[in-house]
C-alpha cells in the first residue's frame, strides 16, 4: 500500500482520481490511499473581535420573543447535580409568581422529563409548525427526552445538536416568560456555543461540588461565561456535607468548601450550599422535585435564597 499525501481540496476531485490512476500503474502497488491535507491559510485577526480564544460573543445574538431573561445553569463536569439545581431553580422562580420556563439543553443526557414526572408526555405541534411545551408544576418545559422512543440514545454530530437547540429556542411556543432556565450539558462544547451565539443570555449559574478539584471545574465554567460575555450570577455548591437525621451532626463526605473557595477566588457571588441528602435524589427519581414536596427543607431553603439573589442581580442589571 502506498499512502500519498495529496494536499488537495474537495474541488479538485478529478485531480485526485488522476493521481490514483497513475500511482496504480506503478509496479508492486496494490492499493492507493490519498490523505487529504488542508492547506487553508489561517484567518487574519480582526482587531474588533476581542481577545484570543473568545468563542461566540453576544454580537448577533437574538432575543427569544416574549422571554425577558434567560439564565444558563452550567457545570465543568457531569455528576454534580446541575439538572437538580436547574429544575428546582425554575420551580423557585415560579413560586415567586414569575412566569418560568425550563429548557433541557443536555441533548445527550436529557433528565428533566424524569425529574419532573413527565416522561410519558409528548409535546404537540401547531399549525404554524411550532411546538407546544409541556406544562407541569407551574412551569413550561421542553426536552429531547420527550421526542425519543423509550431510552434510545442520541448519537448525533454537532450540527444536528445545534440545529435542534435552535429549534427549541425559537420554534417552541414559550409565550410570555419572566425567566427561561437553560439546563446546559456538562463541560463546554457545541451546545454552549450555540446558545451563546444564538440568544442573549442574562447570566450564568455554575454548579459544583465541595472537593478541591472543584476549583478547576469552576474555573472552566467561569472562563466559558467570561469569554462569551455572559454575566456570572454565582456558584452553587452541591453535595455539601451530610447531616445525620438522628443527631444533626454534619459529616463532610467530600473535602468541604471547594465551591465556596472557588467563588471567593474568582470574585463571583456564592449562592449557597446544598447538603448531601438521599431524599433529594429520591425526589428527582420519583418525578416530584423537592421545591414542590418540601419547599422549606434544606434544598428548598437554599434554592429560595439563590433565587432571591439571582432576581436581585438581574433587576440591578
Amino acid at each position: 500500500m502506498v499512502q500519498f499525501p495529496a494536499g488537495l481540496t474537495t474541488q479538485q476531485g478529478s485531480i485526485s482520481e488522476q493521481i490514483e490512476d497513475r500511482v496504480r500503474t506503478i509496479e508492486g502497488v496494490e492499493k492507493v490511499t490519498l490523505l487529504h491535507r488542508s492547506e487553508t491559510p489561517a484567518p487574519t485577526a480582526d482587531p474588533a473581535a476581542g481577545a484570543p480564544g473568545v468563542e461566540g460573543s453576544a454580537v448577533g445574538a437574538k432575543d427569544i420573543p416574549g422571554v425577558q431573561n434567560v439564565i444558563a445553569v452550567a457545570s465543568g463536569k457531569g455528576g454534580v447535580g446541575k439538572s437538580t439545581v436547574a429544575v428546582n431553580l425554575a420551580l423557585a422562580l415560579a413560586a415567586r409568581g414569575l412566569k418560568t420556563g425550563l429548557l433541557d439543553a443536555d441533548v445527550y443526557g436529557p433528565s428533566t422529563p424524569k425529574m419532573l414526572g413527565t416522561e410519558d408526555q409528548k409535546p404537540r405541534a401547531t399549525e404554524k409548525d411550532t411546538i407546544l411545551p409541556i406544562e407541569v408544576h407551574g412551569i413550561k418545559t421542553m426536552s429531547i427526552g420527550y421526542l425519543l422512543e423509550d431510552d434510545s440514545p442520541v448519537i448525533w454530530r454537532g450540527p444536528m445538536v445545534t440545529g435542534l437547540l435552535r429549534q427549541f429556542l425559537f420554534q417552541v411556543e414559550w409565550g410570555q416568560l419572566d425567566y427561561l432556565i437553560l439546563d446546559l450539558p456538562p463541560g463546554t462544547g457545541d451546545a454552549q456555543l450555540t446558545l451563546v451565539q444564538s440568544i442573549v443570555l442574562t447570566g450564568g449559574v455554575i454548579v459544583t461540588t465541595p472537593q478541591d478539584v472543584a476549583l478547576l471545574d469552576v474555573q472552566r465554567g467561569i472562563q466559558m461565561f467570561q469569554r462569551t460575555s455572559v454575566p456570572i450570577l454565582g456558584v452553587i455548591e452541591n453535595m455539601s456535607g451530610f447531616e445525620c437525621a438522628s443527631c444533626g451532626q454534619i459529616t463532610e463526605i467530600f473535602r468541604g468548601g471547594g465551591g465556596e473557595a472557588a467563588a471567593k477566588r474568582y470574585q463571583v457571588p456564592f449562592l449557597g450550599k446544598i447538603p448531601l441528602e438521599p431524599s433529594i435524589a429520591l425526589s428527582g427519581d420519583g418525578g416530584t422535585p423537592m421545591m414542590k414536596t418540601h419547599p422549606d427543607g434544606a434544598l428548598g431553603s437554599v434554592m429560595t435564597s439563590a433565587c432571591d439573589q439571582i432576581v436581585e442581580q438581574v433587576s440591578a442589571q
